[in-house]
């Protein structure tokens, strides 16, 4: 038994955070897999759902560099009920069907007058916490993006495979699906080759971790990087001049087709 056992397959959005703003939609899922699974220290498993990383769950779950992983545990009261029946709901089918209705929904108004203080979901993130686990799911995600023009849509990924067999079939994500490719010491480089600009990257930087690997060809490399404004080099949340957190409706960046790449600092 779990200390959460989750029966029912239910939409659940968050309107922002203090990392990403309160002007983006989010939509998280279970992170982890079958083998990684979030657990208390009293050997209590906190959902009876199994995350959506897959293997690609292995490098950060091992050194506990996961946030949502983090997150998932840390705030298991409000995340594991949530996150887990948005899992169940993704994987029964239905989801993108809801997701349409949810937002034909919230931005009729701004559809018909055009008129920006109607546009209620301007923004969205796929996948705060959990991956892309199969080609079916990124294409529903690239469908419902074609469906609403009006909506930008943001990921970062480390699914490589799954994108791999998208391109086999399609040139790229609708204009309105922003894709940042995950990568971290070098795991990304031989996808990135292959399609060489083609998306945005978004590469761990932990060169201000004592402890790092890196080389130091990939220190200098990267300290010549721009980095995402939001975390500083001491890894802590950077502020604006008046003290607010720097978020990332402020920026966009990562929401912005450019096919460039941006470091984060490890935090």
């Amino acid at each position: 038994m779990s200390k959460y056992e989750i029966k029912e397959a239910r939409l659940h959005l968050a309107k922002g955070n203090n990392k990403i703003g309160k002007g983006i939609w989010a939509f998280a899922t279970v992170p982890g897999n079958e083998t990684h699974k979030p657990t208390l220290k009293t050997g209590e498993v906190l959902s009876n759902i199994s995350g959506t990383c897959s293997k690609y769950c292995d490098g950060c779950a091992k050194n506990g560099a996961c946030y949502a992983w983090r997150d998932f545990m840390l705030h298991h009261n409000v995340c594991v009920e949530a996150w887990s029946e948005n899992t169940l709901l993704l994987r029964s089918g239905k989801l993108f069907e809801e997701l349409d209705q949810f937002i034909t929904r919230a931005n009729k108004r701004y559809l018909e007058t055009k008129n920006e203080k109607y546009h209620k979901i301007a923004t969205f993130r796929i996948n705060t916490s959990g991956e892309i686990e199969n080609l079916e799911q990124f294409i529903g995600w690239n469908e419902l993006a074609k469906k609403h023009p009006e909506v930008v849509f943001g990921i970062y990924t480390k699914n490589y495979d799954v994108i791999r067999e998208f391109l086999k079939t399609h040139d790229n994500t609708a204009d309105n699906f922003v894709v940042n490719i995950s990568q971290w010491h070098g795991v990304a480089d031989d996808f990135l080759k292959e399609n060489a600009g083609k998306f945005n990257v978004f590469e761990y930087d932990d060169s201000n971790r004592k402890d790092n690997k890196l080389l130091d060809e990939d220190i200098k490399r990267l300290f010549n990087e721009t980095h995402c404004p939001a975390v500083k080099k001491d890894g802590h949340h950077a502020m604006t001049k008046d003290g607010k957190p720097i978020t990332c409706d402020m920026c966009r960046r990562c929401y912005t087709k450019t096919g460039k790449l941006t470091a984060v600092y490890a935090h």
